[in-house]
This record gives structure tokens, sequence and C-alpha cells, in this order.
């Protein structure tokens, strides 16, 4: 399973549970995504009950947006392992 997760990018770490402290990398990627969703949704002025779809659209385009991590590859095609 470990030899799985790091081909797809991915590490297993473990943290105490209810302590967001120790998960700085999704803790920041969380906040990220919602700060995008506020924005979008402020500037384009649509009713809060579309919130959900504004997060899923925040996170379907992050998926599709080159990481520094890996300039010359895409999440999605690292997800769906399309090469």
């Amino acid at each position: 399973m470990g030899e799985l997760l790091s081909y797809i990018w991915f590490g297993i770490e473990f943290t105490i549970p209810y302590t967001h402290q120790q998960n700085g990398a999704t803790e920041r990627s969380m906040r990220t995504i919602l700060n995008r969703v506020r924005c979008v949704m402020a500037e384009s002025g649509i009713a809060l009950k579309y919130w959900a779809n504004a997060v899923q659209t925040i996170v379907y385009v992050r998926n599709f947006i080159p990481s520094s991590r890996r300039p010359k590859t895409i999440l999605a095609e690292v997800w769906f392992e399309k090469h």
C-alpha cells in the first residue's frame, strides 16, 4: 500500500486525532480553497446557496493546474495515471 501511495504522490502520516495543528499541508490546502471560494463568491455576487458548487468548481480547476512540485504534470494526470 505504501508503494502505491508514494507512486501517486501521497505519503502516510500519522497524527493525533483532533489536532489540526499537525496537518499543516492539509490545513493550507483547505485555507487556499476556501479563500478562493470566498473570492469567487464575493466577485460574482451569486447566492450563498451555491457555495457547494463553487467549492466543487475551485477544486476541479485546481486539479488541472500544474503544481510547483511537479510543473510538467497536472494532478488529474497523476491521479488517473494518464501520462
